[in-house]
C-alpha cells in the first residue's frame, strides 16, 4: 500500500485475547491446538471479525502476550494486504461510489491518521474474531443433535456450517475411524 506499509512490525496478543489466543493455538501440540501457526490464527481471526462485524478493543489484562514476529507477517503481508484492502472497499460501501471504494482500499493509507485508522479497524476486527473462535471452539459445548460426541470435532463443524462452507456431505466411516468431509 502506498506511503504507509502494514504488516511490516510484530503483533502481539495482549491480555484476554492472549490467553485467548493461547487456547487456541498450542505450539507443538497438534492434539489440542486449532492453528497450526499463531500468524494462521491471526489472518483467520481477521476474516471471522469482519465476517461477523465483531471488533473488540485492545485489553491490558495481566496476562502473557502472545507475539508474532515480523518475519512471520512478512510471509503472509500479501494476503493480508488482500484482507484489509477488502475490509475498507466494504467498510466504505453505501458511502462512497464503488470506484472510489476501490480506489481507496488500493491506494491504501495517505496519511498518519489514516493509517493508524484503518490499523486500529483490521486490528480490532483480529480481536473480535479471536473471541469469536474461542466461544465457537473452546467454550462452546457440543448440542445432544450435533452428529458429533466430542467437542473438538461438534465445535469444528458447528463453525464450517456458520461460516458458510458451503452444502457438506459429512460422512462417519463408523465412529473409531476419522471422518471424511465432503464439499
Amino acid at each position: 500500500m502506498a506511503d504507509f506499509e502494514f504488516f511490516k512490525k510484530e503483533f502481539e496478543f495482549k491480555g484476554k485475547h492472549a490467553k485467548m489466543a493461547q487456547e487456541l493455538w498450542v505450539r507443538d501440540d497438534t492434539e489440542r491446538t486449532y492453528f497450526k501457526r499463531l500468524i494462521d490464527l491471526y489472518v483467520a481471526a481477521a476474516i471471522v471479525g469482519f465476517r461477523v462485524d465483531r471488533k473488540a478493543e485492545e485489553d491490558y489484562s495481566p496476562f502473557e502476550t502472545s507475539s508474532i514476529f515480523p518475519e512471520q507477517m512478512l510471509k503472509e503481508k500479501e494476503n493480508l494486504d488482500f484482507i484489509l484492502q477488502m475490509m475498507i472497499m466494504l467498510n466504505y460501501r453505501g458511502t462512497l461510489t464503488d470506484e472510489k471504494c476501490v480506489k481507496k482500499a488500493f491506494q491504501g493509507a495517505q496519511t498518519k491518521e489514516e493509517f493508524e485508522q484503518y490499523k486500529k479497524m483490521f486490528n480490532d476486527y483480529v480481536r473480535g474474531g479471536v473471541e469469536e473462535l474461542y466461544e465457537q471452539l473452546i467454550i462452546r459445548k457440543a448440542d445432544p443433535d450435533d452428529k458429533f460426541r466430542d467437542n473438538r470435532t461438534a465445535n469444528l463443524m458447528a463453525l464450517m456450517e456458520r461460516y458458510g462452507a458451503g452444502k457438506m456431505n459429512v460422512i462417519p466411516e463408523n465412529e473409531d475411524e476419522t471422518v471424511r468431509i465432503q464439499i
